[in-house]
């Protein structure tokens, strides 16, 4: 015969009215709480750096001018620009301008190296408020002509001046940048000085 194995002790039971306490919402909640203290300044990090990245990277956003002085000429993407040259115009008759505006006529030497070099459509800015302005050669009523380019023509190594009428309103007095950002410059454009 087996003698039986005594039974274990019981617990002794709760006071009548009292749950048993649960772990506390950190302790339950750990695993998750170390995870979102390394994921999200990760988060952070990788957003910051795609945006960034889609703003200045790829040549998307150029950030790094190069001044030129006046009468003076820069060397960038295999092509020597300036000097630049423009002002106001005095004549405007026969131009379709807005009351309240005038034409500021800029001309910029382009003479590529080895091969044609493109650019983005170059801008007018105003150094105290930074307002820009584009090139207005048909809004103005002047027809396009192969001599007188006003964007970088990318098939040609033969030396060309851009034409840029610009149309300000009467109230901006500058002084101005003329910027023209080359392809293939990486962050880098060209800066022109230039007085009204």
């Amino acid at each position: 015969m087996t003698i039986p194995v005594p039974p274990a002790p019981l617990a002794p039971p709760s006071p009548a009215g009292e749950p048993a306490k649960p772990a506390s919402w950190w302790r339950s909640n750990r695993l998750a709480l170390i995870a979102l203290a390394v994921l999200a300044p990760v988060t952070v990090l990788g957003v910051g750096w795609h945006e960034w990245y889609q703003y200045y990277g790829y040549g998307a956003r150029p950030f790094i001018p190069v001044a030129v002085d006046e009468d003076e000429s820069a060397e960038l993407a295999g092509a020597t620009w300036g000097p630049v040259r423009g002002g106001e115009l005095d004549d405007i008759t026969g131009l379709d301008v807005p009351a309240g505006a005038t034409v500021i006529a800029v001309g910029v030497p382009v003479d590529p190296e080895a091969e044609g070099v493109g650019c983005m459509t170059p801008v007018l800015v105003d150094q105290q408020t930074g307002r820009e302005w584009q090139p207005a050669r048909a809004e103005i009523g002047l027809s396009s002509h192969p001599d007188e380019p006003e964007i970088c023509v990318s098939d040609t190594a033969a030396p060309y001046e851009l034409i840029l009428p610009f149309v300000v309103p009467d109230d901006v007095e500058g002084p101005f940048w003329v910027d023209i950002t080359p392809y293939r410059a990486g962050g880098s454009f060209v800066r022109f000085s230039l007085e009204r």
